[in-house]
């Protein structure tokens, strides 16, 4: 009995794994390593393709593309490969994060204003509105096939972990060479594909098992990227597909946050194909499943055969032609049918294509396209696959096959083929034609919402204005190209209110004016000030002082920071001289100006002035006199000139007040300062500078000033600070040899000072025409253009090719019926650039609910329903003094003490009379004051308006307390 005692307890057993039930999963993957997947008879390496830009772009260089990644497919014979391309939702959570951590030193909220968790929530809540989405493109390929002792050791894994670690591995230790230079050859262009994360070996995993069901905004992040077998029951637990016989769907079932959701999904494949012309006529047809409103799954299972498996198959299909054709011309002595001799051709160059050239691209394939689209209800999947269907139609079958749970299946990677059914044959090249990662890619995705791109491809646009300076090491400097009602003024005042919210700071100058409305936001009036320069202290464009005077302190990081300083300090001073050379030459006659002897005597007096930041043109004149007495009559008549110009209104501008401050100096740090010169007359565009009347001369003058003012903040700031300047009509800086000075400046400076610098125009030519601009030019922005010379001058500003297509696509963008008479306030379209490769048809985007206010700022049609509806002078104000206002006008206290004034002056149904001093001045037709309605003493003293158009006398917004020409009005 002692002796049997071990033995009854070597044989009892113990609690333990051997009782434990085995995880079998319904799937054929059983282990994930890396970016490696393993069945029971294959592994398979993953790779996830960037995405490549296909628009706007020439056929030679698509071609190329083509090339390329046939070249790579080529590399791959006697593999299999599984192409699976799906979306995942845009990432708004992480965009918003990345926003929020860039917006350095953004503005404090205002009470009454939208703050910045407001604007940023809102932001959010409209991108996921939107519903968009990244395609994202996987590629497996065959790695080798497992044999019977690898699944064996997969099999004893628990016990060999323990025992031999090593041994468990030495199979994927054994592929290590083997994957290694697949890693290489996938990475090169054309595919430029990189090896899957654990994330993203998930990520696929789980839109391919839960197939049509709604695809999370997140997903758990892996720590590990190893799944055993056991580990894969989180991708097939709670999921489950059902079909009905012959039914045309498959339904999947599955959770989605606790709850039960169902969906159906239909599974088509890809049938007979006519040739397709791409990329000279056709779009990859891949890609062509973009443009559907709704999500496609793609998966193809490819295999590249070997040159001497499709020699053997040539010879045997060569054989069959002839003896068809000896049988139609030897024993029935007649014509063999066109479509043999046709067959006969086309093998006969398939053999010459793989016994010549280059391999790789004459390598052929085998394989099946399916296509998976989901709806709510089988009715709904079924309209969704008819879609499908007229999008290919009529160069490409598409099929709807029976047996949708096996065709289902083959989208999770490591199934097995449904059916060998619908096998398409063809060489790489008609392969790489596909293209399948040829999406819209533009912008990034830290920056302020543009908008939503509106080619193939509808995904959102973030940009950062500052990227390009502070990572990339680039230029900022930025065109807005577009003619009337292309949108130039909305996206401009898009960016400048959006990068506003995130810290920039911004000086616009615009001379129309509609921008300025940003100023009398509640969230931004206590930071900004709106300055009309043609009622600004006198001398606010004086030339010597728009030209920043260099500081010390931003050639701190130089070799010789003293050298380089004194350097910019000579200069500035000779583009003062300079600028006020130009500005008094186009304040004379055209005529007087264009003699020799002017600029020779202009010249002389304004080396002897000097170029200091404390003159000024008053100086140049007085000079010129003293140069007229000593006997140099030209410049007398120069000086006469001079001071008959200096006594325009207008021109008081350049004159300072020595007796005064200087009037830009600003009490405190303004984070907009928006400068306008409403009532000025520029020349017609492209009209030649003899034909500019005197007013029009100055008008370009003073736009040229403003322009120089405008850049002045940039070196009176921190040359750290994320700073803007947007300058719209520069097309007439460029007539102008100062204003070229000055875009090349911006240019040049805009990387050093941190400057995104916009230029709005309304033809690109005149950008190009300054020198070095289309080298230095990072971002652009092009809108409606619809001139022929203009279209090509603007492609070549996009770096676009020009001649193959591309001109006539600029005259269709923001697209309007003919006999539509409502008013045009449709989203705008622009061709965007993005400076780093990315050129995208975008639609601009400012419809979030929580920026309605803004969008109203930013609406320049003209609409004479806002009269009564706002209360500013309208109706009212155009009536005859007589005339009784119509029901329901509004008259404000304003009008109505102008109508007694006119009254009380003319007589109640007279005629207005003019005194002798005013007759004069409506005579000279140098003079225009209408614009000037501010000007208008009313009541007999009373106060006068607030000078923005809205509100009765002496009542200000909460915006109006801002700096006006120096003094705070």
């Amino acid at each position: 009995m002692p002796a049997e005692e071990p033995r009854r307890r070597r044989g009892r057993y113990l609690a333990g794994e051997a009782d434990l039930p085995k995880y079998s999963p319904d799937i054929g993957l059983r282990s994930i390593d890396g970016h490696l997947t393993r069945t029971g008879t294959q592994v398979m390496a993953w790779y996830r393709l960037a995405a490549q830009a296909w628009s706007f772009r020439s056929d030679s260089q698509r071609e190329v593309l083509i090339r390329q990644i046939a070249a790579q497919l080529g590399e791959l014979q006697g593999r299999w490969l599984h192409i699976r391309v799906t979306t995942r939702p845009y990432p708004v959570h992480m965009w918003a994060e990345s926003f929020d951590n860039n917006a350095l030193g953004r503005l404090p909220d205002v009470p009454g204003g939208l703050g910045w968790d407001g604007f940023l929530e809102g932001e959010q809540r409209h991108l996921m509105g939107l519903s968009m989405s990244d395609k994202e493109v996987f590629l497996g390929i065959e790695v080798s096939g497992r044999s019977i002792l690898d699944r064996w050791v997969e099999k004893a894994a628990p016990v060999l972990g323990k025992v031999a670690p090593a041994a468990a591995r030495a199979e994927l230790s054994a592929l290590t060479s083997e994957v290694g230079h697949l890693d290489e050859l996938v990475a090169g262009s054309g595919l430029d594909a990189v090896p899957a994360t654990g994330d993203d070996v998930a990520w696929l995993m789980h839109r391919s098992c839960s197939l049509g069901l709604p695809a999370p905004r997140t997903i758990s992040a892996t720590t590990n990227s190893r799944w055993e077998t056991e580990d894969l029951a989180a991708f097939t637990d709670g999921v489950d597909m059902f079909q009905e016989p012959y039914a045309p769907t498959v339904r999947v079932v599955g959770r989605l946050r606790s709850a039960t959701v169902q969906r159906n999904v239909a599974v088509l494949t890809v049938g007979l194909m006519d040739g397709l012309r791409i990329p000279e006529v056709d779009d990859p047809w891949m890609q062509h499943s973009d443009r559907l409103p709704f999500p496609v799954e793609w998966s193809a299972r490819i295999y590249v055969r070997r040159p001497e498996e499709v020699a053997g198959e040539l010879q045997r299909q060569m054989g069959k032609v002839r003896s068809q054709i000896r049988h139609y011309t030897h024993d029935h002595d007649l014509d063999p049918p066109m479509s043999l001799a046709r067959q006969a051709e086309r093998v006969l160059e398939v053999e010459d294509e793989l016994t010549n050239g280059l391999t790789q691209l004459n390598t052929r394939l085998y394989g099946w396209w399916r296509i998976a689209v989901s709806g709510r209800d089988e009715a709904e999947a079924v309209s969704r696959a008819q879609q499908v269907l007229e999008i290919y139609r009529p160069k490409v079958q598409i099929e709807h096959p029976e047996a949708q749970y096996r065709y289902a299946r083959e989208f999770i990677p490591g199934e097995p083929l449904a059916s060998t059914a619908y096998r398409r044959r063809g060489s790489v090249m008609w392969a790489a034609a596909a293209v399948p990662a040829a999406t819209a890619s533009v912008g990034d995705r830290r920056g302020i919402m543009l908008g939503e791109t509106c080619t193939a491809t509808r995904r959102p646009v973030a940009w950062d204005p500052w990227l390009a300076q502070e990572v990339r090491r680039a230029s900022g400097l930025t065109a807005v190209v577009g003619g009337l009602g292309s949108g130039k003024s909305f996206l401009t005042g898009l960016i400048v209110y959006k990068t506003l919210r995130a810290g920039a700071r911004w000086t616009v100058l615009d001379p129309s004016g509609p921008l300025a409305a940003l100023t009398r936001l509640p969230e931004l009036a206590p930071f900004s000030r709106h300055i009309n320069l043609l009622r600004a202290e006198p001398g606010i464009l004086n030339p010597y002082r728009v030209v920043a005077e260099p500081r010390a302190d931003h050639f701190a990081d130089e070799d010789e920071p003293e050298r380089a300083w004194r350097r910019e300090r000579s200069l500035a001073a000779a583009t003062r001289r300079r600028l006020v050379l130009d500005v008094l030459t186009g304040l004379v006659p055209y005529d007087v100006a264009r003699l020799p002897h002017t600029r020779i005597v202009l010249l002389r007096a304004v080396r002897e002035v000097g170029g200091a930041p404390d003159r000024h043109p008053g100086m140049v004149i007085d000079t010129l006199r003293r140069h007229a007495r000593d006997g140099e009559e030209h410049a007398g008549v120069v000086a006469d000139f001079l001071e008959e110009r200096r006594e325009l209104p207008q021109a008081a501008l350049l004159f300072p007040d020595t007796s005064r401050d200087d009037p830009w100096q600003a009490d405190r740090d303004y984070r907009l300062t928006v400068l306008t010169m409403q009532g000025m007359s520029l020349p017609r565009p492209g009209s030649p500078r003899e034909e500019w009347t005197d007013a029009e001369s100055l008008a370009v003058e003073l736009l040229n000033l403003a322009s120089w003012l405008t850049q002045r903040t940039i070196y009176d700031a921190d040359r750290n600070l994320r700073k803007g300047v947007a300058l719209d009509e520069t097309h007439f800086l460029s007539q102008v040899p100062t204003g070229k000075v000055l875009i090349d400046r911006l240019a040049r400076d805009s990387r050093k000072f941190n400057v995104r610098a916009l230029f709005a125009s309304q033809l690109a030519g005149d950008l190009l025409r300054v020198s070095g601009f289309a080298s230095l030019v990072n971002a652009v922005f092009v809108g409606r253009t619809d001139d022929e010379e203009a279209q090509t001058e603007a492609l070549r500003l996009l770096r676009v090719p020009t001649g193959v297509g591309y001109e006539q696509m600029l005259g269709t963008l923001s697209p309007r019926p003919r006999h539509d008479d409502r008013p045009d306030d449709t989203p705008r379209q622009f061709v965007f650039a993005d400076g780093h490769g990315g050129v995208e048809k975008i639609r601009i985007d400012l419809e979030a609910p929580h920026l309605d206010h803004v969008r109203e700022a930013l609406d320049t049609n003209p609409d004479a329903n806002r009269i009564a509806v706002r209360g500013v002078p309208g109706a009212a104000a155009l009536l005859a003094p007589d005339e009784p206002a119509p029901l329901g006008a509004v008259s404000d206290e304003r009008t109505e003490a102008a109508r007694r004034a006119v009254r009380a002056r003319n007589g109640a149904g007279q005629a207005p009379s003019l005194s002798a001093a005013e007759a004069e001045l409506l005579d000279d037709e140098d003079l225009d004051l209408f614009d000037d309605l501010d000007d208008l003493a009313v009541d007999g003293g009373r106060s006068r308006g607030n000078g923005n158009g809205s509100g009765p006398a002496g009542s200000r917004s909460p915006g109006d307390d801002r700096v006006h020409g120096g003094a705070v009005r």
